[in-house]
């Protein structure tokens, strides 16, 4: 509810035309009820036509401005939902793309998931209709007045129907918004449990992990089936007192109501009239009840978006260097993953001038891919800084610096797309020439020749199904169309073929040859004597770094 007075402050003057409009549909709607009465207390009293044909041609004219104002009041309300809708599904996406790496981390990607589907709940919640019955809810009272002009009494008793229903639909709203927050939680864990399966299906059959699977989806199965019963069996409750509820109404307007007809203190026409009346102000609330339900599932979603509007973002704007040269520096750089017992590394200092080569080495885990990360921007050190021609990285424009540093990751993953949109995210107006060279140079060629689109050949699944060596040759091709001074190569010649490793070797020769600064995260030992200092991450807490006296070229 809160949701909804807020959007519409933010546009008072179509807010203003939508109460209007509400009210006319209203005023239009007490047509229906005094049509019936004059019907029945003037026409079938009287016999004259003429009353027929006057009230009739009123009523169809009522009919079809109500319906005006209807449409009307439908786009004006789909008017005030639509903005906000869209900002919260750009925030959502800004949020994703932009949010720090290590906080984003802490979220599986079924929750980040969970974050995206949240935002369909609430569109779907907070839509034009849903406002409309949110709207129509107060000018019930109108329905109550014009009963009460017919009967007082009457209107005590629809007010009275009125307020039991409103009590029980809040009652059923609180219980069953209890039920959907487990539900949610479950419901969690078990599409965690799904993705981690579909993503592992190798692995399940390989190795005989569907008895494992079977055992935790057959209890969380049983937990999301008990949730889901109390939801129902609340919802479904919930719906009985209402119809209940609208029938009690009626037995009590017409059993009172013909009390006061033989009394002669009401006519037949108004006592049909009053019923009408409470009927019209019954319904509005039934649908307002019904909205509730579910703007108590976008209350749960908004709870979900809101633990990702506490990541913290990378910032939007920053320094820039006109010419960057390719120099990078370490002032006692260290970094610890959170809740680690151990840094990963600590007081790293080192300074790699232009158009030189340093190659990282050390056994698995000792911190290789977070350095890469930290030079990207991915990571932030915990402690020192790191710079690029003297400016540190931390106040540079990311979106810039990225652009200055051919990146290859150790496990690349990619956009659904075509291979060239994924080619070119850094260089979208990339000359053709120029980018079959980069083909060439990673030996993507002859795969690309094999398949029938080449270049519009579309990956999916984020490029799983593409074997490790193409998705490397694709990683290492998406660094080169930057054209950077900086080079960022994480085991480059990881899952490479021969065909492959003398590639990698062949584009690290033409980028010294070019003047690149470059950085090496490997073990492969041609690469090591090609470098003229090396960092030896296995020396725990702080890296040796070392200088060969005679370096060879690289790929020897």
């Amino acid at each position: 509810m809160k949701e909804f007075i807020h959007r519409l402050l933010k546009n008072p003057a179509l807010a203003i035309e939508i109460i209007i409009a509400t009210l006319l549909i209203t005023i239009l709607s007490l047509a229906l009820p005094l049509y019936t009465i004059q019907i029945l207390n003037r026409y079938v009293s009287y016999g004259f036509h003429g009353t027929l044909i006057t009230l009739t041609m009123g009523m169809l004219i009522a009919i079809l401005l109500q319906l005006g104002f209807r449409i009307l009041r439908t786009k004006m309300a789909c008017a005030v939902n639509q903005g906000p809708n869209d900002q919260l599904s750009l925030e959502v996406l800004t949020i994703i793309t932009q949010a720090k790496s290590e906080p984003l981390d802490q979220f599986s990607k079924p929750r980040i998931q969970e974050a995206l589907n949240s935002v369909q709940t609430i569109q779907n919640s907070y839509d034009a209709q849903n406002l409309n019955a949110l709207m129509d809810a107060p000018f019930s009272l109108l329905f109550i007045a014009a009963t009460y002009l017919l009967s007082p009494l009457l209107a005590g008793v629809a007010l009275v129907s009125i307020l039991i229903g409103l009590f029980t639909g809040w009652l059923s709203i609180r219980k069953s918004q209890q039920n959907s927050e487990q539900l949610l939680m479950e419901s969690s864990k078990h599409r965690n449990l799904n993705y981690s399966a579909v993503n592992a299906l190798d692995t399940v059959r390989a190795f005989s992990a569907s008895i494992f699977l079977h055992h935790l989806w057959q209890d969380q199965l049983l937990k999301i089936s008990t949730l889901q019963k109390k939801l129902t069996v609340t919802k479904e409750l919930s719906q009985t007192l209402t119809l209940s509820g609208s029938s009690l109404t009626n037995v009590l307007l017409y059993a009172v109501g013909a009390s006061l007809v033989v009394k002669g203190d009401l006519t037949v026409g108004a006592l049909i009239g009053a019923n009408i009346l409470a009927g019209r102000a019954s319904q509005n609330i039934t649908r307002l009840v019904s909205t509730g339900y579910l703007l108590s599932k976008a209350k749960n979603a908004f709870k979900e978006i809101a633990l990702m509007r506490r990541l913290p973002l990378e910032p939007s704007a920053g320094s820039s260097v006109r010419v960057y040269k390719g120099q990078i520096e370490f002032q006692d750089v260290g970094f610890a993953y959170p809740n680690t017992a151990h840094p990963v590394f600590e007081s790293v200092t080192l300074n790699i001038q232009p158009g030189k080569a340093m190659a990282v080495y050390g056994r698995n885990g000792t911190g290789k891919t977070t350095l890469a990360k930290l030079l990207v921007g991915l990571l932030e050190p915990r402690r020192g800084s790191i710079l690029a021609d003297n400016v540190n990285l931390q106040q540079l424009a990311w979106p810039w610096w990225r652009k200055q540093v051919i990146y290859m990751p150790q496990e690349p993953t990619f956009i659904n797309g075509t291979i060239r949109e994924n080619i070119l995210f850094m260089n979208p107006n990339l000359e053709e020439a120029v980018l079959n060279n980069i083909l060439r140079a990673t030996d993507l060629k002859p795969f690309l020749d094999q398949t029938p689109n080449g270049l519009e050949t579309p990956i999916t699944d984020n490029g799983r199904n593409l074997p490790l060596g193409i998705r490397r040759r694709l990683s290492l091709a998406r660094g080169l169309v930057t054209n950077g001074q900086l080079v960022v190569l994480d085991e480059p010649t990881d899952a490479m073929d021969e065909t492959g490793i003398k590639a990698v070797y062949q584009i690290m020769n033409d980028l010294m040859k070019a003047n690149k600064t470059i950085i090496v995260l490997s073990n492969d030992p041609k690469i090591l004597r090609g470098a003229s200092l090396i960092l030896n991450l296995n020396v725990k807490p702080k890296p040796e770094l070392t200088y060969p006296s005679i370096p060879a070229p690289n790929g020897g």
